[in-house]
């Protein structure tokens, strides 16, 4: 039966499971203090001075307690933060450990902003635009280990009443005259306005250009030369996140691409009272034209065609003027009409009562007044973005922001908004 039993292992076999007299324990142990001690002396740093004595309290925390202890989390922006750039960047960062999940929320719509980790899981990091006039609250976990971390914050972004915008003169694929001057018009007043000129590029038709402000919040783009004919202009507006000044935050860009026409001008002298007209150089009509009465002159210098209309209404009321004053008309559609002021100047078929004087007399109130073929013409060969240039009736220019008449400053003096022309 002995024969058959399982064989029990010897004490060498089991090590500290045998089971034996009080006297066999104690040696077993003696032997393996013995090896204990051995052991920490072969395995020192290599300095026997340095090494830490059996027993020593130095060791403080062991290895493994450090290897289990929570990772460190950091969130920028910090918690409660307000009127938070939609621009700057969300960013979580994990020390002594690693993120295993983040998710920055929008309260009103639910939806997540995008982000990426770093290779190491140590950072997440936004990287799109938040929106504005929104609360994120950004969730966490990061874990060293068995142990994790996590946490929740909350931030507010740029509220609605800090916000502006930026709108174009000029609309995406359309053709403009080589004179025409790209503005750009602010919702808000801009007092940093080295930063708003460092966030618009204009690209491709001309060599060199310069800003000009005619207000906080309008501002115009010349180049020093009138565009290429025939090439591609775009102009960009990249205000999404720049401080335009008072706490005002720009909230979205704005790019248009346009193209240029031919090079048309048009010469108006009050002298011969004629209007020529110029295609590339050549020239391709002259017709006779009544300017401004001498109560109402016709303003002088270098303007830009605004707009164009097939018809458009003329009111009195429009300068001013009511019944029983000299001056007063009644109301009618003029034909073919070109603008070049803001104020009420323009190129347009004269009424039926004014077509013997063409040539001979001035009987507007400043506009320039065609015979039907010419006044056709202009409106449609020519475009807005032309050039009208009006000599001799003896009258100031117009403001150069009544219209777009940027090409009556020299190019060395358009930057400085307090040089002053004729006008």
């Amino acid at each position: 039966m002995t024969s058959s039993s399982p064989r029990r292992p010897s004490s060498e076999q089991a090590g500290l499971r045998v089971r034996g007299s009080r006297s066999s324990r104690a040696s077993a142990l003696s032997a393996l203090g013995l090896v204990a001690l051995l052991g920490l002396t072969a395995c020192g740093a290599g300095s026997g001075d340095d090494a830490a004595a059996p027993g020593s309290s130095t060791s403080g925390t062991t290895a493994s307690q450090h290897a289990s202890a929570a990772p460190e989390v950091s969130v920028t922006p910090a918690a409660d933060t307000a009127m938070v750039n939609p621009v700057d960047p969300v960013v979580v960062t994990a020390s002594g450990g690693e993120l295993t999940d983040v998710t920055v929320t929008a309260a009103s719509t639910g939806e997540s902003a995008k982000g990426s980790l770093s290779e190491n899981h140590g950072e997440w990091r936004s990287t799109q635009p938040l929106a504005f006039n929104e609360t994120y609250t950004v969730s966490y976990t990061a874990r060293n280990g068995d142990q994790q971390r996590t946490g929740q914050s909350a931030f507010t972004t740029v509220d609605a009443a800090h916000e502006a915008d930026v709108s174009l003169n000029v609309r995406d694929g359309e053709t403009y005259g080589v004179w025409q001057v790209p503005e750009f018009t602010f919702s808000e007043p801009v007092t940093n306005k080295a930063a708003v000129e460092k966030a618009i590029t204009v690209e491709g038709a001309h060599q060199k250009g310069q800003f000009r402000w005619y207000s906080d919040q309008k501002l115009r783009f010349r180049p020093d030369k009138p565009w290429t004919p025939h090439s591609s202009v775009t102009v960009s507006a990249n205000i999404l996140g720049t401080d335009l000044g008072n706490g005002m935050i720009g909230n979205g860009n704005k790019s248009v691409t346009f193209t240029t026409g031919a090079e048309q001008r048009a010469y108006v002298d009050n002298t011969t009272k004629t209007l020529v007209s110029y295609v590339d150089g050549k020239q391709t009509g002259s017709w006779p034209v009544t300017l401004g009465n001498p109560d109402w002159p016709s303003t002088t210098g270098k303007k830009v065609i605004i707009e164009q209309a097939e018809s458009y209404e003329f009111k009195a009321s429009s300068l001013n003027l009511k019944p029983g004053d000299p001056h007063y008309y009644p109301p009618f559609d003029a034909s073919n009409v070109s603008r070049l002021t803001w104020s009420g100047e323009f190129i347009h078929q004269a009424l039926p009562s004014a077509l013997p004087v063409l040539g001979v007399a001035n009987v507007s109130h400043g506009c320039v007044g065609m015979p039907p073929e010419g006044a056709s013409y202009m409106y449609d060969v020519f475009r807005p973005g032309d050039m009208v240039e009006v000599v001799n009736t003896d009258y100031p220019q117009a403001d150069p922001d009544d219209g777009y008449g940027d090409w009556n400053i020299p190019f060395e003096h358009y930057a400085d908004e307090n040089w002053h022309g004729n006008w």
